[in-house]
């Protein structure tokens, strides 16, 4: 037994042995470093918060362009980490991405957490040399919720500013939104009319990203429908204007979530004002965020960025 033991040992050895082979390998993605939980925003009054950012950036010392990105879910939750394999992939194409995160309905509203974005860009500006950033080259992208907040800052300009570095512009050179909101008073348009009422309700989560709950901070609650001249003001649309910058509009045509037209909305609204927009619509797509790392699609961006950017 023991020699039978004995010698498929050696025969295991040998072939093992047998099968080493040299191997080339040529380095062609790129060292990548990172910061996690970056501190840019900080707010003292009640109820108190501190908003980071996780950092990813090219490792071979040189100033590039950045790319804030923007988590969704429902203005409810905003897990900065949604954007990390994406912001891996901008970095080894030579871009630095920021995964940010942002205050959420109940402890903000929707000009306070368009504001929290804004606040992510400034400080990127602010600390471009810490970051190895070209601080005349930032773009943002956003998925659902985070999509809209991307679209609102291409196209508000320095409007919803307050917090740090004021001195620094909030204005964005460069946005790619994936199945983003637009206009809040029609989200559900393609869906049936007791999906339209359910967005429509005040308990959902466009109406009090607009106008909050009830009685908490001294909102009034409500339907966004009930409130015309906030909902115009959380518009989109309302801003586009001779400084909106390019656009890449990405959504799934069997999104059950956020209407497809939505993204149409946005669309010709850019083309009518004359403004370089893109719109891919990707066939049997849903509203998920697996689309955005895909080969085909990370390719579409970095082309696009690196056409608008470099």
């Amino acid at each position: 037994m023991k020699k039978i033991l004995l010698t498929l040992f050696f025969l295991l050895t040998f072939n093992a042995v047998c099968l080493a082979e040299n191997l080339d390998v040529k380095i062609s993605v790129p060292a990548v470093g990172g910061y996690d939980d970056v501190e840019f925003a900080r707010y003292y009054t009640w109820p108190q918060a501190t908003l980071k950012m996780d950092i990813f950036f090219p490792a071979d010392g040189k100033k590039h362009p950045a790319v804030i990105c923007i988590p969704g879910g429902a203005w409810i939750t905003a897990p900065k980490t949604a954007f990390h394999r994406t912001c891996l992939k901008l970095a080894e194409n030579n871009f630095v991405a920021a995964a940010i995160e942002y205050r959420v309905i109940g402890a903000a509203d929707y000009s306070e957490i368009i504001g929290d974005a804004k606040a992510a860009v400034r400080f990127l500006r602010a600390n471009a040399d810490r970051f190895n950033i070209d601080k005349d080259k930032i773009a943002v992208m956003g998925s659902s919720a985070g999509g809209y907040l991307s679209i609102m800052l291409g196209v508000t300009g320095d409007k919803f500013n307050f917090g740090d570095n004021l001195d620094q512009s909030s204005e964005v050179q460069a946005v790619v939104d994936f199945f983003g909101l637009t206009d809040l008073t029609k989200v559900a348009d393609d869906y049936s009319d007791e999906k339209k009422a359910l967005y429509n309700s005040p308990s959902s989560f466009v109406s009090i990203f607009v106008n909050g709950v009830s009685g908490y901070k001294d909102k009034k609650g409500g339907s966004i429908l009930d409130t015309p001249e906030r909902a115009n003001d959380a518009n989109p649309l309302n801003y586009i204007g001779k400084n909106t910058p390019p656009f890449l509009i990405f959504h799934g045509d069997s999104d059950k979530t956020i209407s497809p037209s939505q993204s149409k909305i946005l669309h010709d609204a850019l083309i009518k004002n004359g403004t370089d927009s893109t719109l891919y619509i990707i066939n049997g797509g849903g509203h998920d965020m697996q689309y955005i790392y895909q080969p085909e699609v990370m390719k579409i961006i970095t082309d696009f960025l690196n056409r608008v950017l470099k």
